[in-house]
């Protein structure tokens, strides 16, 4: 957080050009690199620790899987009208790849508002 604060302090006393920025973005891909490495380690570690929550974990992943694969499947490749000319916008695979995020997202979003609306009308009957 310290390297943080001193990269926008830095920012703010420069010039705030476009070579300004390019510490921002040199310290973001580092803070992405730690986040996704940790992401990957610490779930090692918990189940090498942990064995009878392996089971669990296996289960939480595969539900999220599932999701994706729903995304995958649900996925259109139709190519965008642009009066730009994009061409990522005719790309089939950038459409499905996109799609397949929006579409686990809103199944997610709507999962999560299912559960929200189960666990308050449990509550309301089991006090």
């Amino acid at each position: 957080m310290g390297v943080s604060i001193i990269i926008t302090i830095l920012f703010f006393l420069s010039n705030q050009d476009i070579d300004s920025v390019e510490p921002f973005i040199d310290w973001a891909y580092i803070l992405f690199a730690i986040a996704a490495l940790s992401a990957l380690i610490f779930p090692v570690v918990n189940m090498v620790r942990n064995p009878k929550n392996v089971t669990k974990s296996l289960v939480g992943l595969l539900a999220v899987a599932v999701i994706f694969v729903i995304g995958y499947v649900l996925a259109d490749a139709t190519p965008i009208p642009s009066p730009t000319q994009n061409p990522d916008l005719s790309n089939p695979t950038v459409l499905v790849i996109s799609d397949t995020g929006l579409i686990a997202t809103y199944l997610l979003f709507g999962i999560s508002m299912l559960l929200l609306l189960y666990t308050g009308i449990r509550s309301a009957f089991h006090k």
